[in-house]
C-alpha cells in the first residue's frame, strides 16, 4: 500500500525520466472509482491505496504505471515516469471510447501567461487552419518553436499585425520556477493539459499543475453558470408556464468566414478535436443547429453568422465543450477570437482576482 506521501519518493527514483501529469476531465455518472476501473483494460489493473482518492493504473506490458489523483473529482491528475509516447496513446484511446471523460483545452493566453511574473524560456505556436479558411487567410498554417530568453519578445513583435496574431496561437511553453520554500523546477505545458516537469519538488509541480487547473475550472464553470434555465412561474398547475433566463455565448471572430456552409459542415462533421455533429439550416446568412456533443451526448444549439458564434448551453450543459469548442478554433481558424461577455473574456484570457497563486499550505 502508499500513501500520498510516498509518491514524491517514488517518482523521483528515477532521476532519468522526468515526471510526466495528464489532467482529464470526468463526468462520471457513477463512483469515480468505478469510471476509472471501468477506463482501465481491465478492473485488475487498477490498485487502491491507503489514500481513498489515489490509485495506480497499470497497463498492460508496461512496468511503469499511472498514479491517478481523483482527489479532485471534476479535474483527475495522471502522474507516471512512462514515455510521453505510451502514456499519451493509452490515455488518447481510453478518453475517446469513454463519453465521461475529456481532455482540458487550455486556452492561448492560459499558456501565455501560465505563471505570474515568469517570462517563457521555450514557445510553441502551432496553426493548422487549411481546412476551415480554405486559403482565405494571409497563413494557412503555421508552426514556431522558439527557446531562449527572448522567446517572448519575439512573439510580441509578430503580434502587432493582425494577420499574424490570428494565426499564432500558443501550442506549449516551458517556464523555470523558483521558490525560496519550494525549490527550483522547470515546467512544461501543453494546451491539452499535459505537464512535464524536470527538478526536485514534486509538490511544487502538483503545486503548478494545481493552479493551471483551477484557472481553466473558472473558464468552464463560467460558462455553465451562463447556461440557459428555465423556471417555473406557477409550481401548483403543469400548466403554470415558466421563465427562460440567461443568455447564449456570443464568441467574436476577427475574421470573416467566407464559406459558411463549408465552415460549419466541417466543423460539426462529429470528427477530433471538436466531437460535434449535426445538420444545418442555412436562414439569411446564417446557420443554425442543434449539436450533438460527443463528450457529453448532450445537445447544444450553435448559431454561426459571418463574424460570430452564438452558443446556448443547456441547464446542465458541460461548458468543458464551449471551451472545447473555442480552443480548438483558436487553433485551427481564429487566434484573436473573443468572447462579448465581459466576464468570459477575462476568463479566456486567463485573469482572475487571485492571479498569484498562494504556495503557503
Amino acid at each position: 500500500m502508499t500513501t500520498r506521501a510516498d509518491l514524491a519518493d517514488i517518482l523521483s527514483a528515477d532521476a532519468s525520466a522526468p515526471t510526466k501529469t495528464f489532467v482529464i476531465e470526468a463526468h462520471p455518472e457513477v463512483d469515480p472509482a468505478q469510471l476509472l476501473e471501468a477506463f482501465a483494460v481491465s478492473p485488475d489493473c487498477v490498485e487502491g491505496t491507503e489514500d481513498a482518492f489515489l490509485f495506480r493504473l497499470w497497463i498492460p506490458g508496461e512496468e511503469q504505471c499511472f498514479w491517478v489523483d481523483q482527489l479532485d473529482e471534476r479535474f483527475w491528475s495522471f502522474h507516471t515516469n512512462m514515455s510521453v509516447a505510451t502514456a499519451n496513446r493509452y490515455l488518447k484511446q481510453q478518453v475517446g471510447s469513454h463519453r465521461d471523460l475529456d481532455w482540458v483545452w487550455l486556452p492561448s493566453e492560459h499558456l501565455r501567461t501560465v505563471w505570474p511574473d515568469t517570462p517563457t524560456r521555450g514557445v510553441r505556436a502551432r496553426f493548422e487552419g487549411s481546412q476551415l479558411l480554405r486559403g482565405s487567410g494571409a497563413f494557412d498554417d503555421v508552426r514556431l518553436k522558439l527557446a531562449g530568453r527572448s522567446s517572448e519578445l519575439f512573439l510580441e513583435y509578430l503580434y502587432q499585425n493582425p494577420e499574424i496574431r490570428s494565426a499564432v496561437p500558443f501550442d506549449g511553453v516551458e517556464v523555470a520556477l523558483n521558490d525560496p520554500n519550494l525549490g527550483c523546477i522547470t515546467e512544461a505545458v501543453d494546451r491539452m493539459g499535459r505537464f512535464a516537469v524536470s527538478g526536485d519538488s514534486l509538490e511544487f509541480h502538483v503545486q503548478f499543475v494545481a493552479t493551471v487547473v483551477e484557472r481553466y475550472r473558472r473558464l468552464v464553470e463560467l460558462c455553465e453558470g451562463k447556461a440557459l434555465k428555465w423556471t417555473r412561474l406557477d409550481h401548483s398547475s403543469i400548466e403554470g408556464g415558466g421563465r427562460m433566463t440567461a443568455a447564449p455565448l456570443v464568441v467574436r471572430i476577427s475574421r470573416a468566414v467566407q464559406y459558411i456552409e463549408y465552415f460549419v459542415d466541417t466543423l460539426f462533421s462529429s470528427r477530433e478535436p471538436f466531437r460535434l455533429w449535426g445538420v444545418p439550416r442555412m436562414e439569411d446568412g446564417v446557420a443554425e443547429l442543434e449539436a450533438v456533443d460527443l463528450h457529453v451526448g448532450g445537445l447544444l444549439r450553435v448559431d454561426v453568422g459571418e463574424q460570430w458564434l452564438r452558443v446556448y448551453l443547456p441547464q446542465g450543459g458541460c461548458g468543458n465543450s464551449v471551451v472545447r469548442l473555442v480552443s480548438n478554433l483558436q487553433h485551427r481558424f481564429d487566434a484573436s477570437l473573443t468572447f462579448a461577455d465581459t466576464d468570459l473574456q477575462a476568463a479566456l484570457k486567463g485573469i482572475t482576482h487571485h492571479w498569484r497563486p498562494d504556495l503557503s499550505n
